[in-house]
């Protein structure tokens, strides 16, 4: 095996992405990034490589594929426009802590600073949203910043790290050597044994534990620790929107979703809970809801890898700082065992009627296309139909819940699925999205065709935005300001058709059955239009700033 060769920065960059075991590039040609994009033309590689319509669906797609796959998602875009167009995907992963690496071409270094033709400043711009950024000035530089890039985003609190690089650095060339990706475990910090022995001190006092489990469990692979942690000790689980999945939720300590759509009996638990023991989560505010009413005379016990989440939103008696794996590893072997039979039985008593099975709402389409497809991975767009799934969908493993969490990004769920169902061919990927999201992205349907990507889409129409419609309803007087789409409706079965995908339309649960029995084993692209109210609600709701426990009903 020849271990140097001479080689252009174009080169180097394809054999650093095959040095890092990436299969798939979410990636969009132009001016500046023609060298590249030659590379991969001329060059034997395994990399598939998938182009979207638009940027910002590209760099959800290579999210999409990070979050179902574990890897490292790879976007590439042109300069100026092309990456600007990219931002608000970095900024989701960067939010929800996702691994990403984003090639932005950039103009020739003369060119820099003299307002060239599709110059931008990208690692300026993205500085605040990425984990970290570079901007290469020297082809003998490219290859160790590409390496490092990745172990950036993987390492500690993953997140997305951006490479821009000059045309004239993709044309240079320099000499190739191999080189094996760096050894990530050598990155981890060890868990403080005094903070655990603290920590499970607490826990094994309590008479009213809740566990508060965030996506950090999910990244951390600990799943199944946490679920062995909270049997062990008896825990009730709670989850953030980013955690669903970290725990099966047909297992009986799950208690499902917290915070402002959380239901009664999470959110009543975890107010009155004596001790929380919050796992690779950040107190979001859509969590907490108000502070000191969320603290009351509870411990605190945080495990974080990040150490800057600590004193960051809460005051926590505790802190960890590491890898939840390892934490969890460490807190099994000294909590004891132990069951909680009244805090359960007070917990049971909290929980409200479900509506009516056999009604046609919202809730119940949910649990209908759940039955029919529950190993599906479920990829949402932002609004109603996205808290709807995360209050009713029976999450079964880590990584099933595809959403846009912190920066609740409207138009990030056709870009992830279509990431999703590359990382994932042979799983059944489910969309569900809302009519308003839809309208953002809908262009990409040309992708999904294109590369024959059987994606499940049921399109929740109900002719608004739905969940700015609702806050309007319940605080600004019913006074629907640019909420109402209904004005020159789409016919989204004829869009459908347009694409060349199969489309079904949906006004009541037989309708729905019906079409669940015709597309559950269909490898094809589908859309089932879902025709809903638009008095539906999303409830139970926690108004802005207001405790958690002061929870809003239709």
């Amino acid at each position: 095996m020849i271990n140097e060769t001479i080689l252009s920065g174009s080169e180097i960059v394809v054999k650093c992405l095959q040095e890092q075991g990436v299969d798939h590039v979410f990636s969009y040609p132009g001016g500046v990034v023609i060298p590249l994009f030659d590379a991969f033309y001329i060059m034997e590689h395994d990399i598939t490589q998938i182009e979207p319509c638009h940027e910002q669906n590209g760099i959800h797609a290579a999210e999409g594929y990070a979050r179902a796959s574990g890897k490292v998602g790879v976007g590439i875009t042109t300069s100026g426009p092309g990456a600007t167009n990219a931002i608000t995907g970095i900024a989701n992963a960067h939010m929800d802590s996702y691994p990403l690496v984003v090639f932005t071409g950039q103009v020739t270094q003369q060119l820099l600073g003299k307002d060239s033709f599709q110059e931008v400043d990208i690692t300026s711009i993205t500085m605040p949203i990425t984990k970290h950024n570079f901007i290469v000035k020297d082809v003998e530089m490219l290859a160790p910043t590409i390496r490092e890039a990745f172990r950036i985003a993987q390492t500690g609190r993953p997140g997305p790290v951006v490479i821009d690089v000059p045309k004239d650095i993709f044309l240079a060339k320099t000499t190739y050597r191999v080189s094996e990706p760096y050894p990530l475990d050598s990155y981890r910090m060890n868990p403080q044994r005094d903070a655990i022995t603290r920590a499970a001190e607490y826990i094994n006092m309590a008479k009213r534990p809740v566990i508060y489990a965030g996506g950090g469990v999910l990244k951390s692979g600990a799943a199944e620790l946490l679920v062995q942690f909270a049997e062990k000790a008896g825990i009730p689980v709670a989850n953030s929107l980013m955690g669903l999945g970290g725990i099966p939720r047909t297992n009986n300590l799950s208690l499902g979703l917290v915070g402002m759509h959380g239901s009664q009996e999470c959110n009543l638990a975890v107010i009155n809970c004596d001790t929380l023991i919050a796992i690779g989560s950040r107190f979001s505010d859509r969590v907490t809801g108000n502070i000191n009413s969320f603290m009351r005379d509870k411990k605190i016990i945080q495990i974080d890898v990040d150490p800057t989440e600590f004193e960051k939103n809460i005051e926590a008696n505790v802190h960890i700082c590491a890898d939840v794996s390892d934490a969890l590893n460490m807190l099994i072997k000294i909590v004891r065992p132990n069951s909680h039979d009244d805090w359960y039985q007070q917990i049971a008593e909290w929980a409200l009627p479900e509506r009516d099975e056999n009604e046609y709402c919202p809730q119940n389409i949910i649990k209908h296309i759940n039955k029919a497809f529950d190993d599906a991975y479920v990829v949402t767009e932002v609004g109603q139909h996205q808290m709807w799934v995360g209050q009713h969908w029976k999450f079964k493993f880590p990584g099933q819940y595809i959403t846009s969490g912190g920066l609740g990004t409207m138009g990030f769920g056709l870009g992830a699925a279509i990431g999703a169902q590359c990382a994932k061919p042979d799983n059944d990927v489910i969309l569900v999205a809302g009519d308003g999201s839809f309208r953002m992205n809908f262009q990409e349907l040309t992708t999904v065709s294109r590369y024959h990507l059987p994606i499940k889409i049921f399109l929740f129409d109900n002719g608004t935005l739905g969940m700015v419609r609702q806050w309007q309803k319940l605080f600004n007087g019913r006074r629907y300001a640019q909420t109402d789409l209904n004005e020159g409706a789409v016919d989204y079965l004829k869009l459908a058709d347009a694409f060349g995908f199969k489309s079904y339309n949906v006004e009541n649960l037989e309708d729905l059955d019906q079409t669940l029995d015709a597309i559950k084993d269909l490898r094809e692209p589908v859309l089932v239009h879902c025709v809903i109210s638009n008095e539906e609600g999303v409830y139970p709701m926690v108004p802005a700033g207001k405790p958690i426990d002061e929870i809003y009903y239709e």
